[in-house]
């Protein structure tokens, strides 16, 4: 018996991505401002690059 493997969808996401940068080193993408509002609990000088 011969099997035919189907190709995988590719998913788009359209949601837009902020960058962060924690600190002096670290910048970390997100794709909305709850996910930004808990990474700035954890550190308040996070700010918004992009």
């Amino acid at each position: 018996m011969i099997y035919k493997m189907r190709a995988k969808k590719v998913k788009i996401d359209l949601r837009p991505k902020i960058k962060i940068q924690v600190d002096s080193r670290t910048t970390i993408t997100v794709r909305s401002m709850e996910a930004f509002k808990a990474w700035k609990e954890r550190y308040p000088d996070a700010t918004i690059i992009e």
